[in-house]
């Protein structure tokens, strides 16, 4: 053997396999975990008042649904936007597994006033690879969902129906922008 030979099997014997990004062929940046990120638009909100309406009686139902469902999931961290829609949304679910909501604040985009800044979705995302290899439950609105689906690397980008507040998406986090997304229906119609 001869020592170029010996020295490049030395090399690959001491560093294990998985150290290294299949695509890069270079060690991992970081050691990010599979992270499981469900989430869901808020559920329905009452007509009244306009500026920040609470949950109407079927946005409460679908709230509790929302335990049966997620209860059992292993959620460690749930995140909501700051309107009370979002909040009671999040409230069943966080009283039973004894865990206080994150509300992070929502800034509009200045180019576009119907959607939410990158900034603000950016923060959402920084929270989520915060928490590397658990859980989380993010809870927004038809145009924060998609947004932040998209930006964890789903495969997947859905479009929300305003008057729709069944869907339930499960995203599974791989790597950090490689995702894959199933959705999935909860509470009634």
């Amino acid at each position: 053997m001869t020592t170029r030979t010996g020295i490049l099997l030395l090399i690959v014997m001491v560093l294990p396999v998985a150290a290294f990004h299949p695509q890069t062929g270079s060690a991992k940046p970081d050691d990010f975990q599979a992270t499981t990120v469900f989430l869901i638009r808020h559920a329905e909100k009452a007509d009244a008042p306009k500026q920040d309406p609470p949950l109407s009686e079927a946005g409460k139902v679908r709230a509790s649904e929302l335990t049966r469902m997620l209860g059992g999931a292993g959620i460690k961290a749930i995140y909501s936007s700051p309107y009370k829609r979002a909040t009671e949304t999040a409230g069943p679910l966080a009283t039973l597994l004894g865990i206080q909501t994150t509300v992070l604040p929502i800034e509009m985009s200045t180019a576009n006033p119907q959607m939410v800044s990158p900034q603000s979705i950016q923060a959402i995302i920084d929270r989520i690879h915060s928490r590397s290899g658990e859980a989380a439950l993010v809870i927004g609105h038809s145009n924060t969902i998609p947004e932040v689906i998209k930006m964890l690397g789903g495969d997947v980008v859905p479009t929300i129906d305003e008057q729709k507040f069944d869907d339930l998406f499960v995203v599974t986090v791989y790597e950090k922008g490689k995702a894959k997304v199933a959705q999935l229906k909860y509470g009634a119609k």
